[in-house]
């Protein structure tokens, strides 16, 4: 069974094409969910008068009674998704839009690869206003195949792809719901991805799967600690965040009995440490940190952060 599980705040400039890239799919999906976060737009009547004029049984709209969050919207939508037993769920966006044969060519690809947790898709752009950012997209080295594979990454950094590309087999996002708790925010695609590099199970499917439509007000991504940013504000990143993502990971990789899970241990040490030394607001021993731990940052920006931070009070 395959379910699409679409977030929905205040989307009723672009959420009609989404819905109808999903309902003409050409292998379409047996349960869609809509959770929506509170809107005060129309949002939440439109998607009602679509299921209703479609005459969609397997679609259903679910309502917070308060404002959540994106974040633990899509969190949210999982635990939903659980009761329907999927194979395989979808993470959809109210404003892309899904190219015909998503769907039958994730599956296709997840069907052959038992040993493929998460698939991600290649994807166009529509920039719809000049402000609007070029994501840059990750470039893997063996684009010219069908597949590739997830370089590892230890850390919780910016996704391989959209969310909205992502194919996940529901057994890996049960593992993952099992250490995720309700009070950790996180961004649900680069959960996903950079667990799923750790265990070697995430691959990229290199075709369009979708077009994305980028534009100045959009709420996805994540908002990267800066240089003008509060050492209270670097701080509860570090916990909220960094250890938060560490302890996850570690959680799944003991949970499957992944040979990676020792290194992995010292990554969450490493993590908790940073945090710790970083509190103690003593500049020399934050440095001095920096230096002995090298090898764990992995990128040079969160070792300049933490140098640039071991100054501020």
């Amino acid at each position: 069974m395959n379910v699409v599980v679409l977030s929905s705040y205040n989307g009723l400039p672009y959420i009609e094409p989404q819905l109808d890239s999903i309902l003409t799919q050409s292998l379409p999906p047996e349960i869609v969910l809509i959770r929506d976060d509170g809107s005060t737009d129309g949002t939440i009547q439109f998607v009602e008068n679509y299921i209703q004029n479609n005459q969609l049984k397997n679609w259903y709209l679910i309502q917070n009674s308060v404002n959540q969050g994106w974040k633990k919207n899509f969190r949210q939508l999982l635990i939903d998704a659980q009761k329907f037993e999927p194979d395989y769920i979808f993470f959809a966006d109210q404003d892309d839009i899904w190219y015909a044969d998503k769907i039958e060519k994730q599956v296709k690809i997840l069907n052959q690869r038992k040993d493929i947790d998460l698939l991600s898709g290649d994807l166009d752009f529509k920039f719809e206003d000049s402000k609007a950012t070029d994501p840059h997209l990750y470039e893997f080295l063996d684009k010219d195949a069908e597949i590739s594979k997830y370089p590892m990454t230890r850390i919780f950094k910016a996704g391989f792809r959209q969310g909205m590309t992502l194919a996940i087999r529901n057994t890996f996002v049960k593992d993952v719901l099992d250490f995720w708790k309700e009070d950790y925010v996180l961004t649900h695609d680069m959960l996903f991805e950079c667990i799923g590099s750790i265990l070697g199970t995430a691959y990229n499917y290199n075709n369009p799967v979708a077009l994305q439509r980028r534009y100045s007000a959009s709420a996805s991504g994540n908002k990267f600690i800066g240089i003008h940013d509060s050492k209270e504000r670097h701080c509860q990143d570090l916990s909220e965040i960094v250890v938060v993502f560490q302890k996850i990971a570690v959680g799944v990789l003991e949970k499957r009995n992944s040979e990676m899970l020792s290194s992995q241990e010292e990554y969450l040490k490493w993590a908790e440490e940073r945090y710790t030394v970083a509190k103690s607001n003593r500049t020399v021993k934050n440095i001095i940190f920096v230096f002995s731990h090298w090898k764990y940052y992995q990128q040079m920006s969160s070792r300049l952060r933490d140098i640039w931070f071991a100054f501020k009070k």
